[in-house]
Parts: structure tokens; C-alpha cells; sequence
């Protein structure tokens, strides 16, 4: 997950699509994923966020304290030099002939359903045991997995 959009690097500056309230999201939800970086810690705090909309910026702490992430972590990345370091590691990240977001990968492969299927697609690509959400997905598809 790169939270970043349609926002674009010049002269060391990003500018976002929606302004600059855009790119403060951004760099929050970067701060967490970069202090929290196993999905099941940063992702409640990203969906909040999202869950936000316009109001996002008014309810970080809030986010924060229902994801069970450290309001004080996050708010020192988004106050200092880190938060504009993982900016430009997000633009880095982010491909260049995106079109539209969310641009959905998956094993660096566009999707082809454009994440409206990613469960599917996440678990034709999944090699190893299975996770729960893919064993409810193979029982009610009738799937098979080979395990070559």
C-alpha cells in the first residue's frame, strides 16, 4: 500500500491532486506504515483515516487511538524530516504510467479487475498454506489448490 495517488515530484516538492490537505494524509498514513509496517497494525489506522474523507486531518488522534497506534510516533514522523523523506520514497514507489487510482498490484502485475476481484486475485497468487479469508473463498468457489 503506497498512499500517494496522483501526486507528483517536482523540484523536490510534492504536489498532490486535491491540494495540500491530500498530501498531509498522505504523509500520516505513510508515518504509520512506516513505524507500523505489519498491515494488521497500520491498515485499521489507514481505513479511518479513508473512512474520514475531508474531516481526515480532524480526526488523526482519534485514528490513532482506535488503531492502538501511538499518536506521539506518528506525530513526530509527520513533524519532521521523515515524513518528507518517505514522500519521496512513495513517489519512487508509485509507477510512473499509472493512470488512475487506486492503481492495484499485485506480485508487481496490474489488476486485472482493478482490486474490484482482489480477494480472487490475491489468492490465485498466493503460494503457500492458504489464510482463512482464502480457505472461506476456495470452499465457496469450489477451488482446488495445487501445490506444486
Amino acid at each position: 500500500m503506497v498512499p500517494y495517488g496522483n501526486a507528483r515530484m517536482q523540484f523536490g516538492k510534492v504536489s498532490c491532486q486535491h491540494g495540500e490537505e491530500e498530501c498531509e494524509g498522505n504523509r500520516w498514513e505513510q508515518c504509520a506504515i512506516a513505524h507500523y509496517p505489519d498491515a494488521s497494525d497500520y491498515f485499521p489506522f489507514y481505513y479511518c483515516m479513508e473512512s474520514e474523507g475531508d474531516n481526515m486531518l480532524s480526526n488523526v488522534k482519534k485514528c490513532a487511538s482506535d488503531a492502538n497506534l501511538d499518536y506521539s510516533v506518528l506525530s513526530t514522523c509527520f513533524n519532521g524530516a521523515e515524513s518528507n523523506e518517505l514522500q519521496k520514497k512513495a513517489a519512487a514507489m508509485t509507477p510512473s504510467d499509472h493512470q488512475y487510482v487506486p492503481w492495484v498490484l499485485i506480485n508487481g502485475v496490474k489488476s486485472p479487475s482493478d482490486g474490484d476481484n482482489i480477494l480472487e486475485e490475491v489468492c490465485s497468487a498466493y503460494t503457500g498454506e492458504a489464510p482463512k479469508a482464502c480457505q472461506s473463498l476456495e470452499k465457496a468457489k469450489g477451488w482446488k489448490r495445487c501445490y506444486a
